[in-house]
């Protein structure tokens, strides 16, 4: 994986297997994965809000619970979920919601935004096989 690979973490696999259907953070690049997920209206919940909000970007119906991001216990995002994830993340991107978040952050590495926009590519790979699992 790379340098900051360990152990224990987030595996997230096609709800209806087919080539590519995995994709793995551990628990401290899900961490800036879920932030950025807030930061973009892409889940929500927690107690915690949005600290930019970026027009555009708000929490909307499709917002999905931040508590299937929380653990890896077997949720099912759904492939119109993922869809909605996937799109939030590049639009957060496209208006530099991210870097500019990650400019909060003292422990943000470079590979972040790589990290996100993987996350986003897996969530829209994911849309025709109903979504996936976190695990």
């Amino acid at each position: 994986m790379n340098d900051y690979a360990t152990h224990m973490g987030y595996a997230f696999t096609f709800e209806r297997p087919a080539p590519g259907n995995t994709f793995s953070l551990n628990n401290w690049q899900m961490g800036f994965v879920r932030e950025a997920m807030r930061e973009a209206g892409a889940a929500a919940g927690q107690g915690l809000e949005q600290v930019l909000r970026t027009p555009g970007l708000e929490p909307a119906e499709q917002t999905v619970d931040m508590e299937k991001f929380l653990s890896n216990s077997n949720w099912h995002v759904s492939g119109e979920e993922a869809g909605f994830v996937a799109s939030r993340l590049r639009l957060a991107a496209s208006k530099d919601v991210i870097s500019d978040l990650m400019s909060f952050f003292d422990d943000a590495p470079d590979e972040v935004e790589q990290w996100i926009e993987d996350f986003a590519d897996f969530n829209e790979r994911s849309v025709p096989h109903d979504g996936y699992r976190v695990r």
